[in-house]
């Protein structure tokens, strides 16, 4: 299967402008984007920190979340996708991604877990309010006495908007820390974000139409001026909840950006004490529930309140630090002023006016600015995107290429005649179309030192091919028409020499085959496999010469494995290679026989067929010597045909290797040798071609 690079630019192309939201966020590139901002935010504090993506648009779907190492992001969430651009949905993620690490490096998941696990139980933490005006202490005794009382409603209604409540200053203090700490693309995200969850929340009027409870309207407002600085107040309402409101700032102001979380707790628990008026309805709520076994004050809660992130569930430390946090809230609010027209800018066209005349005010006349910096508003998240859609793009088209050369290959295998020993056998060819970071991850592991071995044999071999290319004097033959008078002396005969012109050279292709039996899995016999495999694969891949790796087994079926092949294009075939390993038994003269053909495809004068294996063929009715005679029979039909077929051998299976394949083989136990070996193997074939 072959086609052109510019039909395939062609393809990419036409498929990058069909990608859609889903496909572009939530897929593993994107995911593994997100990590590398994730890993080089916290890492600086030697935390370690993973990014998952997911897709749900539906309305009530959450938009992120932590248990402290995993971040979990739902790309798909509507606050993202309320943006009206790619690169500001791109910026709204970076900006829901630096939230979720606020939390990894400075919230203090202990300290939370038992201010949590206090209020469930009964009590303050950490002590009860103190300083309180009479209202507050009135309502502290209230609480107190349900608490004594064990009254589960009462206990329930203040643990959730408690917690709510810390939600609120949590998320300022790590947001005011990560916008101080990661004043660039972070900062802004988070900043866009809190502008349109802001947008988005309903003024004081429109909750009290909608019949909120009246504890849900106020913290909603508290949630507002926590995002923004601000309240949705555009109905002009005066009243209680305004009231109680203010009377809750001062304690949000100085309980969010205090490094001390004690202090958000204590704050809270006086905001508790302010919003206690306000929660008869919410209590009884609860109580009716509680006797009916239904959940429909949880549902008032889920579906009135505008709520923070979802804090994280996993137990950590807070990075360290000591008194007040270096963040100016200022700062924030004067950037929120610029996105705010970022926004307005891009949310949509200005309605059509009817204008009577056009003003002509001004002195008219051109001027020229040359220390003109630009707008500010570059983001990286649009590079980045770009980079990653075309990724998606390539690998889609790269995809989808490889699964019509899986295709072309079975079709191939389908039409072998594999001969009266495999009568009735069905061959199935796979080929991995996508290629998982793991096996990526793994060649990187393994591959350095392989390589070395691969870089030594391609020095041994490259000039020689190269002599032959460009032409010149190939020496030290055997027979010939020309005598070399200086080599007179030799005993062996080799005093002949022969001029090549150039471009006269005989070109090379290579099918490495590996047994995949069960069997493979003693002593390592598959490792080796593998090894071996990297290193003919990247040998062959230097000097140009094309190369077909392919795995073996036998279940129901012949199950050939597809590595590598001559045509690939996504240069992926190393890490496939990854995937070998021991699986079931082997007929082995079947799979030989699709290498074989395969490389009778190839227009190369010198076709190698390197097989690796035990030797112990061991098939479904396929063993023995009749199996072994098999093998000897196909290598004698191919190498009539000019296929050159040597067997590599490990350790002591070289009786095995020789007993069927003959002479022919290679020893592969000491991998550091497989370039003296390999390269003596492909200077003779190279020269006993020449000598012909």
């Amino acid at each position: 299967m072959r086609t052109s690079h510019l039909a395939i630019r062609k393809m990419i192309a036409e498929q990058k402008s069909k990608l859609t939201n889903e496909q572009i966020f939530a897929s593993p590139q994107y995911a593994s984007y997100l990590t590398d901002i994730a890993e080089g935010i916290t890492k600086r504090y030697k935390r370690s920190s993973k990014v998952k993506t997911y897709w749900d648009e539906r309305p009530e779907a959450g938009i992120a979340c932590t248990d402290n190492r995993v971040i979990q992001v739902n790309t798909g969430n509507c606050l993202t996708q309320s943006f009206p651009t790619r690169t500001l949905m791109a910026d709204s993620l970076l900006g829901i991604v630096g939230h979720e690490c606020g939390h990894i490096l400075y919230t203090d998941f202990t300290m939370l877990t038992t201010y949590n696990q206090a209020l469930t139980g009964g009590r303050f933490y950490p002590n009860e309010p103190e300083e309180l005006s009479v209202e507050q202490d009135k309502s502290l005794k209230e609480i107190l006495d349900g608490f004594e009382a064990e009254d589960e409603a009462v206990i329930m209604a203040v643990s959730q908007i408690a917690h709510n409540l810390i939600n609120i200053m949590e998320d300022v203090y790590i947001e005011g820390r990560m916008c101080d700490a990661f004043p660039g693309s972070i900062r802004s995200g988070i900043l866009l974000n809190n502008l349109r969850f802001a947008e988005d929340m309903d003024s004081v009027q429109e909750q009290i139409t909608k019949g909120h409870q009246d504890v849900f309207i106020i913290v909603n407002l508290l949630i507002q001026y926590a995002k923004t600085g601000d309240l949705n107040n555009l109905g002009g309402y005066k009243g209680k909840y305004l009231d109680a409101v203010y009377e809750c700032i001062p304690y949000i102001d100085d309980g969010a950006y205090d490094d001390d979380a004690r202090v958000r707790y204590d704050a809270a628990n006086h905001i508790l004490l302010n919003l206690w008026p306000f929660m008869e309805s919410f209590v009884e709520k609860i109580r009716e529930d509680i006797k009916n076994g239904t959940n429909e004050a949880e549902a008032d809660l889920n579906s009135q309140m505008a709520g923070s992130s979802q804090m994280p569930s996993g137990k950590g430390k807070a990075a360290p630090g000591t008194g007040k946090s270096k963040f100016d809230p200022s700062s924030v609010l004067e950037e929120q002023d610029y996105l705010q027209e970022v926004l307005d800018y891009e949310a949509g066209r200005i309605a059509l006016e009817k204008t009577e005349e056009i003003n002509e005010d001004g002195d008219g006349g051109i001027s020229r600015s040359t220390d003109y910096a630009g707008a500010g508003y570059v983001s990286k998240a649009a590079e980045d995107m770009e980079r990653i859609m075309s990724q998606l793009a390539e690998e889609s088209v790269y995809e989808a290429y490889e699964e019509e050369l899986t295709e072309e290959l079975q079709e191939e295998a389908d039409k072998i005649r594999y001969g009266n020993a495999h009568r009735g056998m069905h061959v199935h060819v796979n080929r991995m179309s996508y290629v998982d970071n793991t096996c990526m991850e793994a060649y990187r592991k393994v591959a350095p030192p392989l390589l070395l071995v691969s870089k030594r044999l391609q020095k041994q071999i490259s000039q020689m091919l190269k002599d032959f290319k460009e032409g010149g004097k190939l020496d030290n033959l055997p027979m010939g028409k020309r005598i070399n008078a200086r080599t007179l002396f030799r005993n062996d005969g080799k005093i002949f020499y022969k001029l090549r012109l150039p471009n006269d050279h005989p070109d090379i292709a290579v099918v490495v085959l590996n047994d995949e039996s069960g069997s493979m899995c003693s002593c390592n016999r598959i490792t080796y496999a593998r090894a071996a495999s990297i290193i003919l694969y990247d040998f062959c891949r230097g000097l140009d010469i094309p190369v077909a790796v392919y795995g073996h087994t036998e279940e129901t079926d012949v199950e050939l494995y597809a590595y590598a092949e001559f045509d690939s294009i996504d240069n992926k075939d190393k890490y496939r290679m990854m995937d070998m390993s021991a699986r079931g038994g082997n007929r082995d003269g079947a799979a030989l026989r699709y290498a074989a053909e395969r490389l009778m495809t190839r227009p190369e004068e010198i076709k190698l067929l390197i097989i690796i294996s035990d030797g112990q063929p061991a098939g479904t009715g396929y063993y023995g010597t009749e199996a072994e005679a098999d093998l000897r029979g196909i290598k004698k039909e191919y190498s009539a045909k000019g296929i050159q077929l040597f067997a590599a051998a490990i350790g002591s299976d070289k009786q095995n290797i020789q007993r069927i394949y003959g002479d022919g083989f290679l020893d592969i136990t000491n991998l550091e040798k497989l370039p003296v070996n390999l390269g003596k193997l492909i200077i003779t074939q190279v020269k006993n071609k020449y000598a012909a």
